[in-house]
């Protein structure tokens, strides 16, 4: 079965008008911005996995990094009031394991990891080793791609560069392999036509554009009015990057 993006006949017009759009929409000091917040993300999740190897993590420490997961913060009391501590423990020290496989660190956290909801578990183990080792382990959050229904920002982006489709939805069984292939080719498709993303985290950046321009548009078909309570691009990009609560001096919103 082929792949959302890579190995689809793209239609060049529609391709280039859509990183021109784009590029007109995330200007370089945007994205310096997003890169400076997702540096300090890493740092703080790095941090944190570091202490939970070396046996220093608080129960303290779990709130704030579940926190900066935008996709589970609903879900966040909850698996702090019903997964006993030592089940939050082992399960973010599996996490910390760079000596095995993303896909062997998955299985494990999400064996350990006594909480029912297996999509919640799947995004808080996929982004907390992405920004653990960003240059290794690419960001998939459920925002960008469900494997049991085929939504998500990367069918939304393959519908404007109007792949070849025959008709079926995106169900697809994506292993952590194939989505790191389709992040690299999103990386190739930018540089081709002179967006400047560049990793580890130029994809999210771009992957979080979509999504806050398809929420935008979906909210505005339906009623123009309620559109006027949807957060503006960039604060909602922040939102699910799980980066629009932390601050840093060294970081300053261009003018």
């Amino acid at each position: 079965m082929p792949y959302i993006l890579k190995n689809n006949k793209i239609d060049k017009r529609y391709e280039e008008k859509f990183f021109e759009i784009v590029a007109g929409n995330l200007p370089a000091p945007k994205i310096g911005l997003f890169n400076n917040l997702l540096s300090l993300k890493t740092e703080i999740i790095s941090g944190f996995l570091l202490n939970v190897r070396n046996g220093k993590a608080e129960p303290d420490d779990f709130d704030k990094i579940l926190s900066l997961i935008f996709s589970i913060r609903r879900h966040k009391k909850n698996i702090l009031e019903d997964v006993k501590f030592e089940s939050l423990y082992s399960g973010f020290k599996y996490l910390s394991d760079s000596k095995n496989s993303a896909e062997i660190r998955l299985g494990r956290f999400l064996k350990s990891f006594t909480y029912e909801n297996i999509l919640v578990k799947r995004d808080i183990a996929l982004e907390v080793m992405h920004f653990f080792e960003p240059e290794k382990n690419v960001l998939w959050a459920s925002w960008v791609y469900r494997q049991d229904n085929g939504t998500g920002c990367l069918p939304y982006m393959a519908d404007f560069l109007k792949r070849t489709w025959d008709g079926k939805p995106y169900i697809m069984p994506f292993s952590i392999k194939e989505m790191k292939d389709e992040i690299d080719y999103l990386y190739e498709l930018s540089d081709k036509n002179g967006l400047e993303i560049k990793p580890p985290y130029g994809a999210d950046i771009l992957l979080s554009y979509m999504y806050s321009d398809y929420v935008y548009k979906m909210v505005y078909a339906e009623s123009k009015s309620l559109s006027i309570g949807v957060p503006e691009g960039f604060t909602l990009m922040k939102k699910l990057l799980g980066i629009d609560k932390l601050e840093s001096p060294a970081v300053t919103e261009p003018v």
